[in-house]
Parts: structure tokens; C-alpha cells; sequence
């Protein structure tokens, strides 16, 4: 099959669109990922992996903003990018943008298959208004029937659409959660966390790491730092976003919260298998929020770092599961520092281990099993 893998971003850290297309030409497919240009960036590339990466540039990325400007400018990309990947087999379409500029694809290709791959629970996503919430969940009651397959990220996002669409013409669904590859534990020579932040061997490190940006509870990871002087605790936040410059703040001003700029994809096992303990403090603002499985989840499990996580109610399930982690109840700056003190002391004493669970975590949730799913979806002739 001839598939464009689309994704409305410059494909530079998402990681998701990335193992897919791997995966995808490692079963003989034709892959090329069609994303935007951005500053710095190659038009068009070979991965190496064997894709190809083909990031579409618009002449009209020259205007200024605004909300006319901001429609000419995806005008233009629309037509760009439908009229030149109209003719392929199938469209694997990430987030609802891409979902759109399939069904114009299709009008003009109905032989064309449409794959639609739901980041998150699209019609609830943070930040949007209630106009863009409605107008996405119109699309999907419409437009959804014209996709061959819809993929999920979330027990609980699947069950939605179900209960949503299928009386609306809901195609197949399938469970395609975010995570790591098999081979991405670290040996302990390979840790690389305490050395770039000069922390000590004995230091009981917790962990954020990802995106800095709101409703990600870092500010009231922050307001706990304030009173953690004499817990003992390293408090790392290590990514970029929006809020980078708050978090940046706190380091300057706290000598236990420690500030780490972000690294690549392939090199976040090594720095995250270097703390202690792994943080998900996503504040549940939004039904995308609240029945979330961040990557950082999967991230931490497979570093061998157990989690705490707050009222994410697939992300509680999956760590109960395995015996792995720790829900934080109430959600409240004062009982996440009681909970991460009082699991600093746990661990010094040897009183809990998370070691047999996080070994069949790792074992069981590996991208190598998760995407056997793709393989009943992209069928070679």
C-alpha cells in the first residue's frame, strides 16, 4: 500500500506518528509522512527507518496573523496537500485537522481509505471553546462512518465513541495506546539524569517530564516545592512549554527543584530511569484530561520508575493492575508532598517494592505487542 501517514505539526517529537511510520514500512508498506515546514527544517527527507518525511511549505505562511489571514493560510494547505496525496491508497490521518483534509481527499479519490487516529478524545480536548468542541463533535457524528478504521488511546476514550457514534455509522475501533519499544530499558551505567544536574547518588529524585504547558498540575507541583526544604526530595521538571519560565523561576529560587531542558525522543529512557519516582499530575479539566495515558506514563514504567498519578481514572486502573504505583487523594499540593515523602521513606526502608510489577509492565506494554493491531488494518495485496 502507498500510505500518507498526515500530521498537522512539524514532526520533529512526535513520537507516535514516528513508531506508526516504522512500523508501517517495516511491513512493506510505501509510507511518506506529509506534515508542515517549519524554520530550520529539510522539505523533504529519508528517515532512517526508510520513510519518507515531506513537510508541506505555503506561501502564504508570509501573511500576518488573524483569523483571516489564519483561514487563507489553510486554504492554501488544504489544496496543497489534498490535490498532491489525493492518489494514494490511504490516508492515515492524526487528530481531527487531518481527518477533515481526508474526507476532501476522498471526494476526489473515493477509492482512497481513510484511517482516522484520535491523539486524544478530540471533541473534549483542552483549551478548545464550546463552538469547537460542538463543531468537532458534528464532524465525527457525520463523518465518521467514511473512515475503514478509527484508533484509540485510552480504554475509556474507546468506550466514548462508542457509546457516541455508533448509532451515527462508528466503523472498527481499536485500542492503540502510546508506548515505548521493547528494547528501550537502560542499564544503570547508561543513566545520565544526576550527572547533567549534579545530584547526588542518594538523592531521591521525582520526576516531570514532558510538555510545561497548563492543566498539567505543574503549578501546583510548584506550590508543593515551596514548603519541601527539609523533606529530602529533588523535584526535576525536565521538558519545555509555555510555563518554562515559571518552572525556571522555582529552580532559581529552590535548591531542590531542578530545572532540565528536554531531550530526544531516543534519549529519554536514559535520563528518566535516573529518578526515583515519576509524576502525572494532569489536571482532569476535560474529558481528553481526565481519561488520559500519557506517553510520560508509559515512559516512566519502562525507565522502572514507579508512578503517582492523581483522579486520572485509566491511568489509577493501569498502575492497580500491575502494583506499580500510587494514587494521590485528594488532588492537593499537600497531599502529593505527604504521599511523596512518605513513599521516600518506604523505598529508603525496603517496606514496599514495585519491581516484580514493573518487570511485567515492561513486558506486557511494548509497542512490538500494542501495534500487532495495525497489522489487521493495513493488509498487503
Amino acid at each position: 500500500m502507498i500510505i500518507a501517514n498526515v500530521v498537522l505539526n512539524n514532526f520533529t517529537r512526535d513520537n507516535r506518528v514516528l513508531k506508526i511510520s516504522q512500523s508501517l514500512q517495516a511491513m512493506g508498506h510505501d509510507v511518506t509522512v506529509v506534515a508542515l515546514s517549519g524554520e530550520g527544517l529539510s522539505n523533504a527527507e529519508t528517515h532512517a527507518s526508510g520513510f519518507q518525511v515531506v513537510r508541506i511549505r505555503c506561501k502564504a505562511n508570509g501573511l500576518p496573523r488573524g483569523f483571516v489571514f489564519g483561514l487563507i493560510k489553510f486554504a492554501e494547505l488544504s489544496l496543497r496537500l489534498v490535490w498532491s496525496y489525493r492518489k494514494v491508497d490511504v490516508w492515515h490521518c492524526n487528530d481531527i485537522e487531518a481527518f477533515v483534509l481526508g474526507l476532501f481527499a476522498k471526494v476526489l479519490n473515493p477509492k482512497l481509505e481513510l484511517v482516522y487516529d484520535c491523539h486524544e478524545f478530540e471533541s473534549e480536548r483542552n483549551a478548545k471553546s464550546s463552538i469547537e468542541k460542538k463543531l468537532v463533535g458534528w464532524l465525527e457524528r457525520r463523518f465518521i462512518r467514511f473512515a475503514k478504521q478509527v484508533f484509540l488511546v485510552s480504554p475509556s476514550i474507546l468506550n466514548a465513541y462508542q457509546e457516541r457514534y455508533k448509532s451515527h455509522g462508528l466503523p472498527a475501533i481499536a485500542l492503540l495506546r502510546n508506548v515505548p519499544h521493547a528494547n528501550s530499558l537502560v542499564m544503570v551505567s547508561e543513566k545520565q539524569l544526576r550527572k547533567s544536574l549534579d545530584l547526588a547518588p542518594e538523592a531521591f529524585v521525582a520526576l516531570y517530564q514532558g510538555a510545561f504547558t497548563y492543566n498539567r498540575g505543574i503549578e501546583q507541583l510548584l506550590t508543593m516545592a515551596n514548603d519541601m526544604k527539609d523533606d529530602g526530595i529533588q523535584l526535576v521538571f525536565m521538558g519545555y512549554g509555555p510555563l518554562e519560565p515559571v518552572v525556571c523561576e522555582a529552580a532559581n529560587r529552590l535548591d531542590w527543584v531542578h530545572l532540565h531542558p528536554a531531550v530526544n525522543y531516543e534519549d529519554v529512557p536514559r535520563y528518566s530511569a535516573d529518578a526515583d519516582v515519576g509524576l502525572v499530575s494532569v489536571k482532569p479539566t476535560c474529558l481528553s484530561y481526565l481519561y488520559c495515558l500519557p506517553n510520560k506514563l508509559f515512559e516512566y514504567i519502562h525507565a522502572g520508575l514507579p508512578v503517582m498519578v492523581n483522579n486520572l481514572p485509566d491511568c489509577q486502573t493501569l498502575l492497580s493492575d500491575y502494583g506499580i504505583g500510587i494514587a494521590v487523594q485528594p488532588d492537593t499540593a499537600e497531599q502529593w508532598r505527604q504521599e511523596l515523602i512518605q513513599l521516600k521513606e518506604q523505598m529508603h526502608e525496603g517496606n514496599v517494592d514495585f519491581s516484580s510489577g514493573l518487570r511485567r509492565a515492561q513486558s506486557e506494554l511494548t509497542w512490538e505487542s500494542e501495534s500487532a493491531v495495525l497489522k489487521d488494518v493495513y493488509v498487503l495485496d
